[in-house]
């Protein structure tokens, strides 16, 4: 089996492990060593480290277990939900979302379609309103795929823009809700 693994990734991982159990790893062993080394001096070293840590304590296999999780990866991850809870979550989640998004646009059209509420204090209320819209449509279904399945699958450009609109949203409701107090 470790002939299936490639020497780049053997070497890799030796080298994350000499740099996190360093007082196993046999003097004279840098990065620099370490990367021009073959296959069997690379399998040589981990093995004197093995046998390092067995003398210092038998029960000890944390070596061994880190060069199985660096080598081979689990596919699955310990706290991924299953099935029945991503169901019960989302649908949770989407009633709040769906009566968050409905509730604002809501009041967006009663402040912008009727002229007699168009006072300073709904001004404020409209400000909240759309700042809570870009939160909800925006932010929280991307940020919840992400909690359910954690991976990002939308891309590094959109993880930014996610961000900032999280930011600026929350910001500015803080900053509205200053405002009218001010103004109260």
């Amino acid at each position: 089996m470790v002939d299936a693994i490639d020497i780049r990734i053997l070497a890799n991982c030796t080298l994350l492990a000499v740099n996190r159990f360093p007082w196993l790893s046999p003097s004279g062993y840098n990065e620099s060593s370490i990367t021009t080394f073959n296959r069997s001096s690379i399998l040589e070293l981990l093995k004197d480290m093995i046998e390092i840590s067995r003398q210092d304590d038998p029960q000890n296999d944390s070596i061994r277990q880190f060069m199985t999780e660096c080598l081979i990866p689990s596919s699955t991850l310990a706290y991924e939900l299953p099935w029945e809870q991503k169901t019960i979550w989302g649908v949770i989640f989407g009633a709040m979302l769906l009566i968050a998004i409905t509730g604002n646009c809501i009041v967006l059209w009663i402040v912008l379609a009727h002229r007699r509420m168009r006072t300073v204090t709904n001004y404020f209320l409209l400000n909240l309103s759309v700042a809570d819209l870009l939160m909800s449509s925006l932010n929280c279904v991307f940020n919840f795929i992400f909690m359910l399945n954690s991976d990002w699958p939308f891309g590094a450009v959109y993880c930014t823009i996610n961000n900032f609109i999280a930011n600026v949203s929350v910001a500015a409701s803080v900053f509205t809700l200053v405002a009218i107090s001010f103004d109260r």
